[in-house]
C-alpha cells in the first residue's frame, strides 16, 4: 500500500472508531448526569476535568516518542529504534513518578477551601481526586507503548481498543442507577478500572506482536538518547501542561466566581468539543507518521508538502462535522439532554469555534515538532496560552458573563496562529504566501459559502424542531462536500481519492 492510500485507509478506520465512540458517548453522557445530578457532574468535571486534560498530556507525550521512532524507522536503523524505546520507557517512568509527587504536593492545598465544593461533597471530590491521580500514572507509562503503535501506524488494533473502553464506559453509565452507595465514587473506581485494563493491553499487544522491539536497559540505556528525548519531550511536555493548566484553570476560576452548575456547563462544552476534535484528530494521527518519517528521510519538499495538506484537511473534517452544530446548538442540546445546565449551548458554540481556528495550525505544530526544534516555539506559545488565565479572572472581576473565557481564548488563538506561521517559516521553510493560497483560502471560502446556506435555512424556520436541524445538517453537508471537491482539493488529490475509493468498490463487489 503506498503511503498516501495508507493515510486514506488509516483516516478510514480511525472515523468508523470515532463513529462508534460519539454514539457511544451521546449516550453516556446524559445517563451519567440523570444518575449524578448537576451538581455531582459538575463536580466529576471540576475534579474530573483532569481526565480530559490528560488526554492532552499523553497524545503530547505519544507524539514525542512517535517522533523519535518515526525518524528511526525513516533512517531504517533498529538498534536506533530499540534505543529510543528503552529510553522512552526509563523517561516516562520517571516524569509519571515526579508528577505523581506534585499532584500529591497539590492536594492538601486544594481541599483546605481553594475549591468551591459543598461540606459534604469534600470526602467524595477527595477520593476522587486519588483516582485520577492514579490514572495519570496509568497514562504516562502507557506512553512508550502508544508511540510504538502510532509510530508503525497500526490503526486498526488502535481503534478497536478506543471502541473498548467506549463499550465499558457505557456498561458503568448503565450501572450507576443500581448502586445506593455514593455514585460520584463509584464512577471514580469504574473509570479508573477502565483506564488500567486499556493500558495494560498497549502494554501487552507490543510486546507480543512487535518483539522486534526488546526491552533490554542495560543494553539499550543510552546517556545522551535519553537527554535528547528528555529535552524533546519536556518542551512538549511543557507545552501540554501549558494547556492543561489554562484549562483546569480556567475551571477553577469559574468555580470560584459562580458554582459546580456552570462547571457542569463548561465540561460538557469540552466533551462536545473532545467528540469533535476526535474526528480532525483521526487524520492528524494518520498523516504524523508520515509527516515524521519525511523528516527522517531527510525530505524536506515532501515535509512542507505534507504540513500544508495536514492543515487543510484537518480544518476541512472539523468544519465538516463541527459548523452545523455550531449554527443548531441551542436545538441538539435540548433534544440530547433536555434541560441543559445554563450557558451550555455559548460555551459550546464557542468552544468549537475555538478549536476550529486552532486547526488550521495542525499541519503547523506537527512539521516544527519533526523538526525537533521546539524550545523557542514552546516556550512563546506556552505564554500566551497561560495568559487566558489572568485575563479571564479580570473579566469575571469586571463582571463579564462565564463564557467571556472562551472570547479570551479565541483572541489568544488568533495571535498564536499568526506566531506559529512565523516559526514554521524560520524552522521548516513554510511559506506564508503558499499556506494562504492552499489552506486559508479553499477552506475559509468552503465554510463561508456552505455556512451562509445553512444560516438562511436556520432563519427560515422560526420554532425549533427535529425537521429543523435535519435540514440545517442536510443543506450543508450537501454544499460543504460540493465545495470541498470543486474549490478545496486538486486535481492530485481528486485522483487518490477516487483511486482508493474505485479499489474498495471492486473489493466490496468481489
Amino acid at each position: 500500500m503506498n503511503n498516501a492510500n495508507r493515510v486514506i485507509a488509516n483516516s478510514i478506520i480511525l472515523n468508523i472508531r470515532i463513529v462508534i465512540t460519539t454514539l457511544i458517548s451521546l449516550i453516556s453522557v446524559p445517563i451519567v448526569m440523570h444518575a449524578l445530578g448537576n451538581s455531582d457532574y459538575g463536580l466529576y468535571s471540576l475534579i474530573g476535568g483532569v481526565i480530559a486534560l490528560l488526554a492532552f498530556l499523553n497524545s503530547s507525550m505519544t507524539v514525542s516518542t512517535q517522533r523519535f521512532l518515526s525518524v528511526a524507522i525513516g533512517e531504517n536503523n533498529l538498534i536506533n529504534i530499540n534505543k529510543i524505546y528503552n529510553n522512552s520507557l526509563i523517561l516516562h517512568y520517571i516524569i509519571a513518578f515526579c508528577l505523581l509527587v506534585v499532584f500529591e504536593l497539590a492536594y492538601p492545598f486544594l481541599f483546605s477551601g481553594f475549591l468551591n465544593i459543598e461540606i459534604d461533597r469534600i470526602n467524595a471530590a477527595k477520593i476522587i481526586y486519588q483516582f485520577l491521580v492514579i490514572t495519570l500514572f496509568f497514562d504516562i507509562t502507557s506512553v512508550p507503548f502508544i508511540g510504538v503503535i502510532n509510530a508503525k501506524e497500526n490503526m486498526l488494533m488502535f481503534s478497536i481498543v478506543g471502541i473498548i473502553e467506549s463499550i465499558l464506559k457505557l456498561i458503568l453509565a448503565l450501572s450507576l442507577s443500581y448502586f445506593y452507595i455514593d455514585r460520584l465514587v463509584v464512577y471514580g473506581i469504574g473509570m479508573l478500572i477502565i483506564a488500567f485494563i486499556t493500558r495494560s493491553f498497549y502494554y501487552f499487544y507490543v510486546r507480543i506482536f512487535y518483539q522486534e522491539y526488546t526491552v533490554s536497559l542495560k543494553k539499550f540505556a543510552d546517556k545522551k538518547t535519553l537527554v535528547e528525548m528528555t529535552g524533546f519531550t519536556g518542551w512538549n511536555t511543557f507545552g501540554a501542561l501549558a494547556l492543561m493548566g489554562r484549562n483546569q484553570g480556567i475551571a477553577i476560576i469559574i468555580n470560584l466566581f459562580f458554582n459546580t452548575i456552570v462547571n457542569a456547563a463548561y465540561g460538557i462544552a469540552n466533551q462536545v468539543n473532545g467528540v469533535m476534535g476526535n474526528v480532525s484528530y483521526t487524520f492528524q494521527k494518520s498523516i504524523n507518521p508520515q509527516l515524521m518519517k519525511s523528516f527522517g528521510m531527510h525530505d524536506q519538499n515532501r515535509l512542507i508538502r505534507l504540513s500544508y495538506k495536514s492543515s487543510k484537511f484537518s480544518v476541512l473534517i472539523f468544519a465538516f462535522f463541527s459548523i452545523p452544530l455550531i449554527i443548531e446548538m441551542d436545538s441538539i442540546l435540548t433534544l440530547w439532554l433536555q434541560t441543559p445546565p445554563l450557558y451550555t449551548v455559548r460555551f459550546s458554540q464557542l468552544v468549537l469555534l475555538l478549536s476550529l481556528l486552532n486547526q488550521y495550525s495542525m499541519g503547523l505544530m506537527s512539521s516544527i515538532q519533526a523538526t525537533g526544534n521546539i524550545s523557542t516555539y514552546q516556550i512563546t506559545v506556552s505564554i500566551l496560552i497561560l495568559l487566558n488565565l489572568p485575563i479571564t479572572y479580570m473579566l469575571f472581576t469586571i463582571g463579564f458573563p462565564p463564557y467571556g473565557c472562551v472570547v479570551s481564548f479565541i483572541v489568544i488563538e488568533l495571535i498564536s496562529f499568526m506566531y506559529r506561521i512565523y516559526m514554521a517559516k524560520r524552522i521548516v521553510g513554510i511559506s506564508p504566501k503558499i499556506f494562504v493560497y492552499h489552506v486559508l483560502r479553499p477552506s475559509g471560502l468552503c465554510i463561508i459559502f456552505a455556512s451562509s446556506m445553512a444560516l438562511f435555512f436556520h432563519f427560515l424556520f422560526i420554532t425549533p424542531s427535529f425537521v429543523k436541524v435535519l435540514c440545517v445538517f442536510a443543506v450543508y453537508i450537501v454544499v460543504f462536500s460540493l465545495c470541498v471537491w470543486r474549490v478545496a482539493m486538486d486535481s492530485k488529490e481528486k485522483c487518490i481519492f477516487g483511486d482508493f475509493a474505485r479499489k474498495i468498490i471492486k473489493n466490496v463487489v468481489r
